[in-house]
């Protein structure tokens, strides 16, 4: 065989190895199981929250704030949800919001339709006082 000839072959064999190389990983791929990959905002509210929840309270509790100069009246109603604690949250009497606990921010957040009627401050100030029950 030639010298071109022979590097000709070479690349032919090296070519059909690394296809062949491939296939098998494609295959081997394909036919055993793979794991689920996790959307990582499904955790957050995953037990690392009811761990963190364990240590808030789990009764009912009435309290004021004032934020930028306005009185706040606040209930808390704790309950358990699919084994995860959330809160109904009434401010001023109004029906209330249903608020979890959010590990990526460390804090309880309003999840509700409503809860973009809630002012940023207050929905911090009623997770911070919450969190120091």
């Amino acid at each position: 065989m030639s010298r071109s000839s022979n590097h000709a072959a070479k690349s032919g064999a090296e070519k059909k190895k690394a296809g062949l190389a491939h296939k098998q990983q494609t295959d081997a791929s394909s036919s055993e199981p793979q794991g689920k990959t996790k959307d990582e905002t499904s955790r957050r509210n995953s037990a690392v929250a009811s761990g963190k929840l364990h240590e808030l309270h789990t009764e009912e509790k009435n309290f004021d704030l004032l934020i930028d100069g306005v009185p706040y009246i606040i209930r808390s109603v704790p309950f358990l949800f699919n084994e995860e604690w959330r809160f109904r949250i009434s401010v001023n009497g109004d029906e209330g919001h249903v608020f979890t606990w959010d590990s990526e921010a460390k804090m309880l957040r309003a999840i509700d339709d409503e809860a973009s009627t809630l002012p940023v401050g207050l929905e911090e100030a009623i997770s911070d006082k919450l969190q120091r029950y």
